[in-house]
């Protein structure tokens, strides 16, 4: 019967809207709940019966049911605070949590702290995740539980050292002194033979040179200093060798003959930093310069036991070994010919292994080891042109060893791993590296300074702070210095995040309504980023929930009516039979 209908759609009517008054009065209740968000109470029709028992157009409906409670998804409020782990989500996406049985949560509440295991913790003590950093604070693929580092954080061994500085071409270069005792005449003959004799400079290897008849005093000396000047190097590192080469003579004859270069040269374990001159068979000129024995003085740019002294200009930088203890490294660079400078790099002696030193590499009363020497040179536009193999002393043997690599550098510190590799990078050098020789140590004719140097070693630390940027990255600033990444939030996106199941404490669960989640990093594949310092508010418009609660109000009253109305209708059938 109608008059039935009327009472069960009112009913219908009461229960949907009084459901509808509860989904706002929880909005209400979560105004101030971090991260909430809203929902709506959304209703349908029930299905119609036909009053003409037909399928025509004679159909009253039989009242109202409640289709859904759908979530509202926006965008909330952001507020400041003063927590480094208050996260707030600005765009799309959730946050992962796990609880302590595993089970894996999502939610837009960014209230996260410190637990007493150092885990990133919501206030459920659900656990935050992320894409974990390896020790480097390389960002790694693996997703787990975020927590910061309370022990101490291993140290790095240096590995490479920068140096840039610019070295004064004005410097006036060192030499070294070959002297060659001459016979009474001095003189070139017309007699038969060739007027030549044979020259090793700095150990490049016996060369000849061959002079005109007819030349005495300092206009011999002169064309020997052409002759020289004008052969081809065998080892090009050595080219200033020939090229800043001098030749003169004194009222004594004594022919005094001076290398460009000078110390044991760059990439060569047996340049010796002399002048040997020697007879070329029965040539005349060796004859007259009487040269059969051939005599020379030796000497060095470097001298360890005056090493300030000894050198141009000097720079010290720290770097640390395996076990992160810091040593200082002292380099002494000295001109030593036309473009070309040496380098000797020196440790205390406290902090290498000594035994592993030739006794000439060591200097006791001032308590210094020479741990490495090698050369650069420059173009005459002052970029760097050349680096050398750095020769290594820790074999044992006063030469020592010229490594493989250009500019790099072997030690052995006291307790540490031994054979220690250290890359000495002048620049990007234009023939050794290809590059443009400015980036690093130039030469230009100014005072010789140190423009920049670092190195990428460092002590062991402890974690001091941290910070959290856009795209989630949790960096730690340890006490060493070093900053290092931690980790990464790593954020969830549904394709229909209202299929998403409440579960309390701020969070929701997957559901096969909402799909799979897709994950990723924040402000990356349609995912919001993340703000530190921040907390996003609860959605809920407070004047929409009182609109809202007005209309259910009037229709939770508007349904008691049709029942009170179906009733009175009811009693006046009753009453008919009276």
């Amino acid at each position: 019967m109608g008059i039935l209908s009327s009472l069960f759609a009112g009913v219908s009517g009461l229960n949907a809207n009084g459901t509808a008054l509860s989904v706002i009065g929880n909005n209400i209740a979560n105004m101030s709940t971090v991260g909430f968000k809203g929902s709506k109470a959304t209703f349908a029709d029930l299905i119609s019966s036909s009053i003409s028992g037909g399928s025509g157009a004679v159909q009253t409906g039989i009242g109202v049911a409640l289709t859904s409670v759908q979530g509202n998804f926006s965008q909330g409020s952001l507020a400041t605070s003063s927590n480094v782990l208050d996260l707030a989500i600005d765009g799309n996406g959730f946050f992962v949590v796990e609880d302590a049985q595993g089970g894996t949560f999502y939610s837009r509440a960014g209230l996260f702290r410190l637990d007493r295991n150092n885990n990133v913790v919501d206030p459920s003590g659900f656990k935050l995740q992320g894409f974990l950093a390896d020790t480097t604070g390389t960002i790694t693929g693996t997703i787990g539980d975020i927590a910061l580092p309370s022990t101490t954080a291993s140290p790095r061994a240096t590995t490479i050292a920068l140096v840039a500085a610019n070295l004064n071409s004005a410097t006036a270069q060192t030499g070294v002194r070959g002297n060659v005792v001459a016979s009474a005449a001095s003189v070139t003959t017309t007699a038969a033979g060739a007027n030549s004799f044979t020259i090793d400079l700095n150990g490049d290897g016996v060369q000849t040179v061959t002079v005109a008849n007819g030349l005495t005093g300092a206009a011999l000396a002169t064309a020997i200093q052409n002759a020289v000047r004008a052969l081809v190097p065998n080892d090009p590192f050595k080219a200033a060798a020939y090229s800043g080469f001098t030749a003169s003579v004194n009222p004594s004859n004594i022919f005094t003959f001076t290398s460009g270069i000078t110390g044991t040269t760059n990439n060569s374990t047996t340049g010796t930093g002399t002048v040997v001159v020697a007879a070329n068979g029965a040539d005349t000129l060796a004859a007259d310069l009487n040269m059969t024995a051939g005599t020379s003085t030796t000497g060095t740019d470097f001298l360890l036991s005056d090493p300030s002294a000894s050198s141009n200009f000097s720079t010290s930088m720290t770097v640390f070994d395996s076990l992160g203890n810091s040593h200082l490294l002292t380099t002494y660079f000295t001109r030593v010919g036309q473009n070309t400078w040496n380098y000797n790099v020196v440790a205390n002696a406290a902090d290498v292994v000594t035994a592993n030193y030739d006794s000439s590499n060591i200097d006791a009363s001032l308590g210094i080891v020479k741990v490495g020497s090698g050369t650069l040179t420059f173009g005459t536009n002052g970029t760097l042109d050349r680096e050398s193999p750095v020769t290594r002393y820790d074999t044992g043997t006063a030469a020592g060893i010229a490594g493989a690599t250009p500019g790099e550098l072997q030690i052995d510190f006291n307790g540490a791993t031994q054979n220690q590799l250290i890359v000495m990078n002048y620049g990007t050098s234009v023939t050794t590296d290809g590059g443009s020789g400015l980036d690093g140590t130039t030469q230009f004719g100014s005072t010789s300074a140190l423009v920049q140097q670092t190195q990428d070693g460092f002590a062991a630390g402890s974690l001091q702070a941290f910070s959290v940027d856009s795209n989630g990255t949790i960096s730690g600033r340890f006490s060493n210095g070093q900053l290092r990444a931690l980790a990464q939030v790593v954020l969830a996106r549904f394709p229909d995040p209202i299929g998403l199941t409440r579960t309390g404490k701020n969070t929701f669960a997957q559901s096969g309504n909402s799909g799979q989640p897709v994950t990723g990093t924040p402000d990356s594949a349609g995912l919001g980023r993340v703000l530190s310092n921040s907390l996003e508010l609860s959605n809920v418009d407070l004047g929409e929930s009182f609109i809202d609660m007005i209309a259910a109000q009037r229709g939770f009253q508007a349904n008691s009516r049709v029942i009170t109305t179906s009733d009175e209708i009811l009693q006046e059938l009753v009453n008919l039979k009276r």
